[in-house]
């Protein structure tokens, strides 16, 4: 008897692990989720040193209207030194895991691994019992901002690793990385605070060292304003026609949002100075001249 032979219809190959569009939903999610908490470190970051800025300037924040933009602008212009601190950081430490993974033998990777993961029990462990103490005193980190919760989320990473290495099991259960992920999100937004209130104070101190050299501002309205404090001098305009009939001197402009303007005096000092807020409309007009300027007696 003949074996009849013909053609077969192929088996179906297996996936292999780690590959297809599993894996490629996972890295879609994973930078999804940490340019989402990006987005939100920014925006945390511009909106406590809005806060602090104003304050400085003994203006609250929500009188303005900050837009997003606004504070995004200033989320961007206070973290871009520090995000790219930590992911070269973060970059030359991976660099040097694939250099040492790629030179190793397999018993020297396993050898490493065995030895880093106690100290990274001990490390991470460490950082967060400092922590909690930094917590309930943390005056001697005043001159630190941003390390206690960098401090913080580094500690949850050795600790998550050497949980992983302990229990021989590469995959965490989702609950796992949920807890993890936010936990050191706490510690980012912890560290961020921080060094936003910091960052919020310095510039507000350089803002204020800088009044000298900004555009003398005068000030035209047709109402009086009565603002005759801190050297600002007011001046009844003397044409009986005209559609400003005051004119107020001596002022700097900080900043114009959300339909206001913010004034200081020429010699606004963090002691004793204060500042205007003042509606913008058409009753008002400006005017810019060099710093030192002089305006004429009359208007």
């Amino acid at each position: 008897m003949t074996t009849r032979r013909g053609l077969r219809r192929p088996e179906p190959k297996a996936a292999e692990p780690g590959s297809g569009p599993p894996q490629a939903l996972k890295l879609v999610g994973t930078v999804l989720a940490n340019t989402t908490l990006l987005t939100a470190l920014l925006y945390f970051f511009g909106l406590v040193e809005t806060q602090v800025l104003f304050a400085y300037f003994r203006v609250h924040y929500t009188l303005l209207a900050q837009t997003p933009d606004e504070i995004f602008a200033r989320g961007a212009d206070g973290l871009y030194l520090p995000v790219a601190g930590a992911a070269g950081t973060v970059l030359g430490f991976l660099v040097a895991v694939r250099i040492l993974r790629l030179r190793l033998t397999e018993t020297a990777w396993t050898r490493l691994l065995r030895i880093c993961t106690p100290i990274a029990a001990v490390l991470g462990a460490s950082l967060l019992v400092t922590i909690v103490f930094v917590a309930l005193n943390p005056e001697p980190f005043r001159d630190h901002p941003g390390l206690p919760g960098l401090g913080f989320a580094l500690g949850v990473l050795m600790l998550l690793f050497a949980w992983r290495r302990w229990t021989s099991d590469s995959r965490s259960s989702l609950l796992e990385l949920v807890l993890a992920y936010a936990l050191v999100s706490i510690g980012l937004f912890w560290a961020v605070s921080d060094y936003s209130a910091a960052v919020g104070t310095r510039r507000g101190f350089e803002t204020a060292a800088g009044l000298p050299s900004r555009p003398a501002a005068t000030l035209y309205s047709a109402e009086s304003l009565n603002l005759t404090a801190g050297g600002v001098l007011q001046v009844r305009c003397a044409a009986p026609d005209a559609a400003y009939k005051y004119r107020y001197t001596g002022m700097k402009l900080l900043l114009q949002s959300g339909g206001q303007y913010v004034f200081v005096p020429s010699d606004w000092r963090a002691s004793t100075g204060v500042a205007f807020v003042l509606p913008k409309t058409e009753k008002l007009r400006l005017e810019f001249g060099p710093a030192r300027s002089v305006p004429p007696a009359a208007c």
